[in-house]
């Protein structure tokens, strides 16, 4: 057995040996190992660990996956003997304790001991000791059934334990500082009756009756409308204690308010009344009356009653609000966009730490979205001084007066001041309390800057999770169940914005005929999105409407215009482009339309919209402002033009510098074009890398907007399809580093757009990037498709540059497909073609193409001076893709000719350039190819370990492929050391990745599985 190794799983899996963290992989291999952990020493078969992981439908190659599982896991072990094989499963052998959960368990077991002994604060003790054991969502992003289950089972436990250590608590004269977590508790699981009670009690005890007569009113409410039962005996019967006037709940000697405030502040609450005087006097000396306790007010709204989420930014909100001293004010912000929330995340926290202030609680809608008509802080503090006994004559006239008054009424007072929807720091100066315990929470758009605050927190949209929590509380944990993959989809294209989920789980509450999936199809049209999200009183569209009536004409216009350009975001010379405007001046009314939270800033530099706030825009730019004179008009087509060009035009002539830099000498980069802007300039490779993977994003939607926009005879759109094609064919020696998986689609919509417009030669185009994306990703029938479409439009069109590249293309493929005397032809057109254009990196590229087609048809003699001749032309050029490509291959052709130590030592010079070029893919290539002719001289130790080497970058780099061929020489290479069960299973997995890419090394596979030892 392995000795200090331990696990972690109620939060994200952790594991350990000593102090060492150890690796766990994917989360599906650590989904695996906690079946098994979980489990206690008990053994699951191979059915068990399927279903666990997959469920009924699993994947084809879930046994494989499994075995190559258990070996990741033995490795990371390192010690036999602690996954052993059991039938035809597994079974964990640890030492215990050695996970959190077992520990939690045994800790939960000895407090119900001691409690059962009497010893209660040896219980208590014990409770807090297993509850700070959980470090978030128990088994945190760990897929399949079984560890949802788990999840479950955890979180129940988690809750009884709270409750158990509440209950201890109360009944030690803690009920006071009970209460806040309690408050918490009661509002995330409004329909458990446990913590319900406690709460009752808990009030009772700090002499708060009527509060636990309200708190069982609103949670028989809850039971009644969520699931038709009246409360249980327990709920019932305490209610029937409280309104008896069962003196036992009182509890503490005073069972009143004071007793509440010494323990959540840590000192004495202010007297209601002055003490009388002794003595002294007139009138006979006697008593004089008491003067009247000033008021307590109590303003702020109730809390939603189901309120989701948010739970560590409430802790924090919490604790920022809390009053550490008689300093000033404790001051909170919460700012964000329309509808994310703010105000429901205010009042919950209000909720939360109302017994902090018994003084009371103000509370003021500033209406600072409003711009014709915001609240003046003069008005709002006739309010406040109201409220806190004032009357109308002692009002100061000014705003000055006023606020001093108001600092003066609160001095050394403990209260709550919530300013929701302020305008500006200007606007909530004048209404902040004087010295004391007091603490004020503001909600507002934009930040707030100058105000000293404890917290700020900015609020953005809901996790999945929480949009579905909120969902499912309005419409009813059985509809969601039905149908939870269309609610996703539903709670996604609300942007997951909790208003607007709150409004679609309204539309379906009120219509119980209607499925998940009906009203997601009527939120599908963007053009209908906004007024399907509409039900009663609640409405996103105004909500916008709010802060866009703030916009003035140049920052309506820059909303808009963006807004009607696809993508997820832009960078700022991008949007600069888009306006036609300087970037300065751009950056200037960009970042002021994120103070105003109409648009987000994720990184500096690059802006992006909510979808619902893009939708909006577009809906501005289509039908004008109609929100008055300040937002100017909508966007009209040559506007809108004018910015699809201008971004166009500065991506492309970028693009192509980029480009250049990547492909020296390519005769592509003067092909494309025209180029009607000055791009950027780039000092070498690395920062062109950067700005194509920083910009593809931008690119990839410009490209697909433009497909789906082109007018067939149209000469404008003609002009636009052939420079979005251009575009992406530019950024495509960047494929490594950019979203290359969004190409595909994008390519294929752009080639379609191109053959409607009857332009062979756009079409010609798209179709070459079309095949060498399929190519890339060893999609073989589609890449041989698209690349021979691509040479017949591209002869057609005369476009020799690009026909070139087709044929080359062409030949990789037929190369792959073992069609050699097909390949070896493609590239000598190709070859000659490059001749033609003094494309001399072309000519040298191909030709290392042909001599590997010739080492694969066992012609490596004649590969062998092939590679030699063109690396003195390829270091002359500086081309370190080229001279990588070449040393390689040269390595492949010496290896088939039995020069073993020539080979090995071309595939090192290959890495030596390689690494530290960062041409990851190469290195992998040259790991693999390295360690096959180590094998082959007898040198396995070395092989194995460049072997796992290249593998694991094959697999960083998402290299099927590559994965494959890495594993093939892993196994022959175990296979000769005597391991044959290991040998297999890498056979094995390489089987599968060759099938499931059609290539035909499936067949040597097997006949090297068939060689292995039975």
């Amino acid at each position: 057995m392995t000795a200090g190794v331990r696990f972690e799983l109620l939060g994200p899996m952790r594991a350990y040996r000593g102090d060492e963290r150890l690796g766990t992989g994917t989360p599906q291999q650590q989904a695996m190992l906690a079946v098994l952990l979980l489990r206690s020493g008990h053994g699951a078969g191979l059915g068990e660990l399927i279903d666990a992981l997959w469920g009924e439908e699993p994947p084809h190659a879930a046994v494989t996956t499994l075995r190559t599982y258990a070996w990741r896991w033995r490795k990371v072990l390192a010690e036999p003997g602690v996954l052993v094989s059991v039938g035809d499963g597994y079974r964990l052998v640890l030492e215990k304790p050695c996970l959190d959960v077992q520990e939690a368990e045994e800790l939960a077991a000895r407090a119900a001991v001691e409690r059962g002994a009497g010893r209660r604060e040896a219980a208590a003790k014990l409770l807090r000791e297993a509850l700070g054991l959980w470090q978030g969502e128990p088994l945190a992003a760990l897929p399949g059934p079984y560890a949802e289950r788990q999840r479950s089972r955890l979180e129940e436990l988690r809750l009884r334990l709270l409750e158990d250590r509440l209950e201890l608590d109360i009944e030690a004269g803690g009920e006071a500082a009970a209460v806040p977590d309690l408050r918490l508790l009661t509002s995330e699981h409004p329909l458990r009756e446990r913590p319900v009670a406690l709460l009752m009690r808990a009030l009772c005890r700090t002499g708060r009756q009527a509060d636990a007569l309200n708190l069982f009113r609103t949670a028989r409410q809850g039971l009644i409308s969520e699931i038709g039962l009246e409360p249980g005996p327990e709920l019932l019967s305490l209610h029937q204690r409280i309104l008896s006037g069962d003196q036992e709940l009182a509890g503490a000697e005073d069972g009143g308010r004071r007793g509440a405030a010494v323990a959540l502040s840590g000192g004495p609450a202010p007297d209601t009344a002055a003490a009388v005087a002794d003595g002294g006097g007139g009138g006979g000396g006697g008593p004089e009356p008491e003067p009247e306790a000033p008021p307590v007010p109590a303003q702020t709204p109730s809390a939603p009653g189901d309120f989701t989420g948010r739970a560590a930014l409430v802790r924090r909100l919490a604790e920022a609000l809390t009053p550490a001293d008689d300093s000033g004010p404790a001051l909170a912000l919460i700012s964000g966009m329309g509808g994310v929330g703010k105000t429901a995340l205010a009042l919950h926290t209000a909720d939360r730490v109302r017994d902090l202030f018994p003084d009371g609680q103000l509370y003021a809608d500033l209406r600072g979205t409003d711009a014709h008509d915001p609240c003046d802080p003069g008005h709002v503090l006739v309010g406040f001084l109201a409220a806190l006994g004032v009357t109308a004559d002692a009002l100061p006239a000014d705003v000055e007066g006023r606020a001093a008054l108001f600092r003066s009424m609160t001095a050394g007072r403990r209260m709550l001041v919530v300013l929701d929807n302020a305008r500006d720091a200007a606007q909530v100066r004048p209404l902040l309390p004087g010295p004391g315990r007091c603490a004020v929470l503001v909600t507002s758009r934009p930040r707030l800057a100058g105000l000293p605050a404890r917290h700020q927190a900015d609020l953005d949209v809901f996790e999945l999770p929480e949009a579905l929590e909120l969902f499912g509380r309005v419409i009813g944990r059985d509809r969601l169940d039905a149908e939870p993959e269309t609610a996703r989809e539903l709670v996604a294209t609300c942007g997951f914005l909790p208003l607007a989920v709150r409004i679609v789980a309204a539309r379906l509450a009120a219509r119980p005929s209607w499925t998940v999936a009906l009203l997601t199809a009527r939120l599908a049209d963007e053009r209908r999105r906004l007024n399907e999200l509409r039900v009663g009183d609640l409405a996103i569209a105004p909500v916008f409407e709010l802060g866009y009536r703030q916009l003035s004409a140049e920052q309506a216009r820059a909303f808009r215009v963006l807004a009607c350009l696809d993508g997820p975001g832009i960078g700022l010379t991008s949007a600069a482009a888009a306006l036609g405007a300087d970037e300065f001046h751009v950056e200037e009314v960009l970042e002021s339309l994120v103070d105003v939270a109409m648009l987000e800033s994720p990184t500096p530099g690059r802006y992006r919209f909510h979808d619902l706030l893009r939708t909006f825009g577009r809906q501005c730019a289509g039908a004008g402002a109609g929100a008055g004179a300040d937002a100017g008009v909508g966007v009209d087509r040559a506007e809108l033009a004018g910015a699809l060009d201008g971004l166009l035009d500065h991506l492309l002539a970028t693009a192509c510098a980029a480009f250049r830099h990547a492909v020296p000498g390519d005769p592509v980069a003067a092909a494309l074009g025209p180029l009607r802007a000055r791009p950027l300039s780039f000092a070498g490779l690395e920062p062109a890398r950067i700005w194509a993977l920083t910009e593809s994003e931008t690119a990839l939607a410009l490209a697909a907007q433009i497909a789906a926009c082109a007018r067939p005879g149209h000469p404008a759109w003609r002009g636009r399809l052939r420079a979005a094609i251009d575009l992406l064919i530019a950024l495509s020696p960047f494929h490594q580093d950019t979203r290359y998986g969004q190409l595909a689609p994008t390519g294929l919509l752009l080639a379609e757009a191109a053959a409607r417009h009857g332009d062979r030669k756009a079409e010609g185009r798209a179709r070459f990037l079309c095949g060498t994306i399929a190519l890339k990703d060893t999609r073989l029938a589609e890449a041989e498709t698209e690349a021979r479409l691509a040479v017949l439009a591209c002869r057609e069109a005369g476009d020799t540059v690009v026909l070139r590249q087709a044929l080359n293309d062409l030949g990789l493929v037929a190369q792959f497909l073992r069609r050699f005397d097909e390949a070896i032809a493609c590239f000598d057109e190709a070859i000659a073609l490059a001749r033609e254009l003094d494309h001399r990196s072309g000519e040298y590229a191909t030709t290392v193409n042909a001599a590997l087609a010739r080492v694969r048809s066992g012609r490596a003699h004649e590969a062998v001076p092939a590679c030699e001749a063109v690396l003195p032309g390829l270091r002359e050029m500086d081309d370190r893709h080229g001279i990588c490509y070449a040393l390689y291959v040269l390595g492949l052709a010496l290896h088939a000719t039995g020069r073993y130590e020539e080979a090995i030592a071309r595939y090192g010079d290959c890495l030596a350039v390689a690494g530290p070029a960062g041409i990851r893919q190469r290195v992998a290539h040259a790991r693999y190819r390295m360690a096959d002719t180590l094998r082959a001289v007898g040198r396995h130790a070395e092989a194995q370990e460049q072997a796992e080497a290249a593998l694991s970058l094959c697999r960083d780099l998402g290299s099927d492929r590559d994965s494959g061929h890495a594993l093939v020489v892993l196994g022959r290479t175990l296979a000769e050391r005597g391991r044959a069960e290991e040998a297999r299973s890498r056979l094995l997995s390489a089987s599968a990745l060759f099938a499931k890419l059609g290539l035909p090394d499936v067949a040597d596979v097997e006949e090297l599985l068939a060689a292995l030892p039975a």
